[in-house]
C-alpha cells in the first residue's frame, strides 16, 4: 500500500506533465496563429504589388488609346476613386462586417478544425 507521500508526489508529477502539455499544446496553437498572420500579410503585400503594377500596365495601356499619358493615368485614378467612394459608403454594412471576420477567423484559426477532425 503507497503511503501518502508517495500518492502526493505522484499526483505532483501528473500536474506537472499537466502543465506542460498545455503549455506545449498553447506554443503549438500560437505558432500556427503566426504562421497564419504571417502568410496572410505575405499575401496581402503580394496583391497589392500586382494591383500596382497591373495599374500601371492599365493606365499606359489607356494612355496609347487615348493618346494621352496623363488621360490614361487619369482614368485609373478616377476608378479607384469610385471603388474608395464605394467602400466608403458601405463600410458600415453589417453583412460586409460578418463576411470579413468570418472570413478571416476561419483563415487564421484553421488548426482548431483540423484538430476537430473537421
Amino acid at each position: 500500500m503507497m503511503n501518502l507521500s508517495e500518492i502526493v508526489e505522484t499526483v505532483k508529477k501528473l500536474v506537472e506533465v499537466r502543465i506542460k502539455i498545455a503549455v506545449n499544446k498553447l506554443a503549438d496553437d500560437f505558432a500556427s496563429i503566426v504562421t497564419r498572420v504571417v502568410v496572410l500579410i505575405l499575401m496581402v503585400m503580394t496583391g497589392v504589388m500586382v494591383l500596382l503594377f497591373g495599374s500601371i500596365a492599365l493606365a499606359f495601356f489607356l494612355a496609347e488609346k487615348m493618346a494621352s499619358v496623363y488621360m490614361g493615368f487619369l482614368t485609373v485614378a478616377a476608378s479607384y476613386l469610385v471603388l474608395l467612394l464605394l467602400l466608403y459608403l458601405v463600410r458600415n454594412s453589417a453583412s460586409l462586417q460578418t463576411s470579413l471576420k468570418s472570413g478571416l477567423t476561419k483563415f487564421i484559426f484553421l488548426f482548431k478544425q483540423k484538430s476537430t477532425g473537421r
